[in-house]
């Protein structure tokens, strides 16, 4: 009889084990994208029910799987002088090696546990399996083991249990000491439960038994001060690209005369435009529940629309190739705009559209944390980073070959002494050779922080790189832009009322200046167009007729 029990028990084991695998936590994953959320916390209830009924024939029984690891205990005498004293550690599942969890109940506790089986159960994998909803504020990860601990018969049972954590960059101050409520469907209940630091490990004295684990913040420590850099760098970019597309509107007939121009400045248009779209739909993700539609449709645009600034400024390394290398190819302003708007949008779109087709129903689109694309599962925060970083080497190499085009010209090259071509491919260059170090830079060291363990100092460094983009874009896009100041100098020009003008300044002195040349009262000078300007000497000194 006592084999057939030992028989089912590491029978029952061993499903648990499979069922909890690092390989099934995906499935674990689209479960829950499926609304069956409850389906975690029954295999839990599950086991705490069969572990609450376990009847020890051999003391004590230690089962040690890749998955998880029990121990079980009789406390058979009243005068016990030792306490329960159980740790876990060594797991052999990848990910998890270096987790643990040390279980402590003090011996005036164990007397009241006389002929009762103390069954304590460690799971690493369910730090991935069960959800991290609680009924306490805040965006929380599980960032302990799971454990288990029950009695055959309930009883409010003091423990400590001292946890190491995963995650050693979250929020220590944060950590909350929770179990894992049955009652309220399933959710994280810190009940009776308080935490103490010890180090880089967290203490847990709890009041009852059930399933316990570690909550801990996802936000960082410092996430004040990057949320105070955010908010300050949002302001100011939202300020500077709404600056951006006034100065354009109100130059665009000046600045647009050229078909190169005029594609120049529809690309910094757009890209102003779309970097002002990305950051409200950013302003509003911000504000919007964790995995929620909202969350889901803002993700969504903000990749569109980030990849759309991306893009635009591949349109401008099309551009500065195009007119540079194929000289004898003068496609109409018609043909190079409908290219540009068609790169521009349709590639964002359709690489946004197929990365949420592909990601979205495995649960593996958004991450858990903030509205943003996932790190995880398949991967979709590449279907950005590749493209834009794509696009970023792309236009570093257009750079390289400008400058040695613009160097070294070569025989039968299109000649390059007129000044307005000059002055048409200049902006051009510097708008690629400034914006896309920026945009380069800002991302290259946002790739880091997707990942769980990344060091503050790059999480700042995007912060204020990302936030401040507008302020760049109208800096270096618009502002740094000779004809663009030109036509903002003339269209704003108080010259006229501040100083004299060259006639009242001819009135005082006895001379004239003008384009042809110089006017002498009482001589005559022929002008450039053949007819003479004539001053007489009965006219009131300053006026001319002409003759």
């Amino acid at each position: 009889m006592a084999l057939k029990v030992m028989f089912i028990i590491m029978n029952f084991l061993e499903t648990v084990n499979s069922v909890i695998s690092n390989e099934s936590i995906e499935t674990w994953g689209i479960l829950s994208s499926t609304k069956n959320e409850t389906i975690s916390s029954k295999l839990l209830q599950s086991v705490e029910k069969f572990s609450s009924r376990l009847n020890l024939t051999t003391n004590p029984l230690d089962v040690k799987k890749e998955n998880l690891q029990l121990r079980a205990t009789k406390i058979d005498s009243r005068k016990t002088k030792s306490p329960f004293n159980v740790t876990f550690h060594n797991f052999s599942t990848e990910g998890y090696t270096n987790l643990s969890t040390n279980i402590f109940i003090p011996t005036d506790e164990l007397e009241k546990l006389v002929n009762k089986v103390v069954v304590t159960i460690a799971y690493p994998t369910l730090i991935d399996i069960l959800p991290s909803n609680a009924n306490f504020e805040g965006n929380f990860s599980i960032n302990g083991l799971v454990v288990t601990i029950t009695l055959s018969d309930k009883k409010p049972i003091k423990t400590k249990m001292n946890f190491s954590t995963r995650n050693s960059t979250l929020d220590f101050n944060s950590a909350q000491c929770a179990f894992w409520d049955f009652s309220r469907n399933g959710i994280w209940n810190n009940d009776g439960c308080t935490p103490d630091l010890d180090g880089e490990n967290i203490i847990c004295n709890c009041e009852h038994l059930t399933s316990f684990s570690i909550l801990m913040s996802t936000k960082p420590v410092k996430d004040s001060i990057l949320s105070s850099i955010t908010q300050i760098g949002v302001a100011v970019s939202l300020a500077s690209l709404t600056i951006t597309i006034i100065i354009e509107a109100v130059v665009w007939k000046h600045v647009t005369k050229s078909k190169k121009s005029h594609i120049r400045h529809v690309a910094i248009l757009n890209i102003a435009i779309n970097l002002l779209i990305a950051y409200v739909w950013f302003i509003m993700a911000a504000s919007v529940k964790q995995d929620t539609g909202a969350c889901v449709a803002a993700t969504f645009f903000i990749h569109v629309f980030y990849l759309a600034v991306f893009f635009w400024m591949f349109t401008l390394g099309i551009l500065l190739v195009y007119h540079l290398v194929f000289l004898f190819h003068d496609l109409s302003k018609s043909v190079l705009m409908g290219i540009s708007f068609g790169i521009g949008y349709l590639c964002p779109i359709i690489i946004s559209a197929i990365t949420i087709g592909v990601t979205y129903p495995q649960n593996s689109y958004i991450r858990k944390d903030a509205c943003w694309l996932s790190w995880r599962g398949k991967y979709p925060i590449l279907a950005f980073i590749i493209p834009a970083l794509s696009i970023i080497a792309s236009n570093v190499i257009v750079l390289v070959v400008v400058i040695f085009k613009l160097l070294r010209p070569k025989i039968g090259d299109k000649p390059r002494g007129h000044n307005e071509e000059k002055d048409t491919i200049k902006p051009i260059v510097r708008s690629i050779a400034v914006l896309t170090p920026i945009l380069g830079l800002t991302w290259a060291f946002g790739i880091p922080t997707f990942l769980e363990d990344s060091h503050i100092t790059f999480h700042y460094i995007f912060t204020i790189l990302n936030a401040f983009q507008g302020f760049f874009i109208l800096v270096f896009g618009t502002c740094m832009d000779k004809k663009v100041r030109e036509a903002l100098l003339k269209k704003f020009s108080l010259t006229g009322f501040s100083s004299p003008s060259r006639f009242e300044h001819s009135a005082f002195t006895g001379r004239f200046s003008s384009k042809h040349g110089i006017a002498v009262p009482g001589r005559k000078k022929l002008n450039n167009s053949g007819g003479f300007h004539s001053y007489s000497k009965d006219k009131p000194l300053g006026y001319s007729t002409l003759s």
